[in-house]
């Protein structure tokens, strides 16, 4: 395998996977692969440096290079992507978990015993990815909390335990860290209970006029194992595009966005497909030119980077503007919110390798399902 895996590691590795190769390249004997061959390999690296005679440039030039490698190995291993806030990069693992894989290389050098030190920041990486580490069991019970506390906001996104909501609001969960490292389920329940009783809003639904909605509505594909997470008193309009993919839609402030409920689109009078249409033709305006890339030599990613390049397959010109660059037959793949595959018909087998290993990887992932892309709109392809 060599070092042919890093290649496919570009979208959710981003800067680690340049540092990694690099660091490989620089160290004998090679790489044998991932997985268990590639930590061991690690392991004997971080074994012999601790023996050499370096200064402190070597040594934070060893600890980039190998902590992006072990950054790579647990997201190859684990599913996830590297997160960068602030200059400080980090590897989320599964739906909540964190790791610093730089920090743990510092402390695995510093150590008595390398290999047991590694050992153990694995122990926690594969805790993390089960939403039962240090980071990602606390975050859990906070987002569990939430959906039944106050069903009307949502976590939009994480960067270790400080988590940002659809409200626009930003929450520091530290001192429920704290509560949850000494106390059992009901007692960090009981206090995330408490900091969602501190939210702006609370015991209130917003509602939105239409007047305000309609510049506002964008569409958003969830799916159905999102939609039954929900609580039941949290009735979200969706449509169903097909093979468990469902359009919901939400209203956009800026930064921060928030689902639409059935009854908002009940109380503006209008034809359930009003509300849908204008939310496409919204989404059309944001989308008169479509960035694409070529991933593969028969694989394109939409990358417009905006949060709604998944529900682009939506738009209604997506057909012709395919057919444009190549006629026959297209098809799609909507894996996460953020990415949107398409590729040639005769690529078929290779784009849904791809889509699965993204759902695979993706914190909050729609589906791998393929799309036939048609004048019509998206038609799933029969099994």
């Amino acid at each position: 395998m060599g070092v042919d895996w890093l290649n496919a590691m570009e979208d959710a590795g981003g800067r680690l996977v340049p540092a990694a190769r690099a660091f490989v390249d620089s160290q004998h004997p090679a790489l044998p692969g991932t997985g268990a061959a590639g930590i061991r390999w690690l392991a004997a690296q971080l074994e012999d440096y601790v023996d050499r005679d370096t200064d402190g440039g070597d040594d934070d030039r060893f600890v980039e290079g190998a902590g992006a490698l072990l950054g790579l190995l647990l997201i190859e291993h684990l599913g996830g992507r590297t997160r960068e806030r602030d200059g400080c990069h980090r590897v989320q693992l599964g739906r909540f978990g964190w790791f610093d894989p730089f920090g743990t290389i510092q402390e695995v050098l510093d150590a008595e015993d390398p290999r047991g030190c590694l050992s153990e920041y694995l122990s926690v990486a594969e805790r993390e990815a089960d939403e039962n580490g240090p980071v990602s069991r606390v975050v859990r019970v906070f987002a569990n909390t939430l959906g039944l506390e106050r069903p009307d906001l949502d976590i939009e996104s994480q960067f270790e335990l400080t988590v940002d909501l659809n409200n626009g609001a930003s929450v520091d969960l530290t001192r429920l860290e704290r509560v949850a490292r000494d106390q059992d389920e009901d007692a960090a329940t009981e206090a995330a209970r408490r900091i969602i009783s501190m939210l702006p809003g609370a015991n209130t639904q917003e509602e939105t006029p239409w007047s305000e909605a309609a510049t506002r509505l964008l569409p958003r594909l969830v799916s159905a194992k999102f939609l039954a997470s929900l609580p039941s008193e949290q009735a979200l309009y969706v449509d169903p595009v097909g093979s468990g993919v469902h359009l919901a839609l939400q209203l956009r402030y800026g930064t921060r966005a928030r689902y639409v409920r059935c009854g908002e689109v009940d109380s503006w009078a209008l034809e359930r497909a009003g509300a849908r249409q204008q939310a496409l033709e919204n989404l059309a305006a944001k989308s008169r030119s479509l960035r694409l890339e070529r991933v593969t030599g028969q694989i394109l990613r939409v990358r417009q980077g905006d949060g709604l390049d998944g529900a682009r397959m939506l738009l209604p010109d997506l057909a012709d503007r395919l057919a444009k660059l190549e006629a026959g037959v297209w098809v799609a793949a909507a894996p996460h919110r953020d990415v949107l595959l398409l590729a040639h018909g005769e690529a078929l087998e290779e784009l849904s390798k791809r889509a699965e290993d993204a759902v695979r990887r993706a914190p909050h992932p729609v589906s791998a399902a393929i799309f036939a892309v048609t004048p019509q709109g998206p038609r799933p392809l029969q099994p």
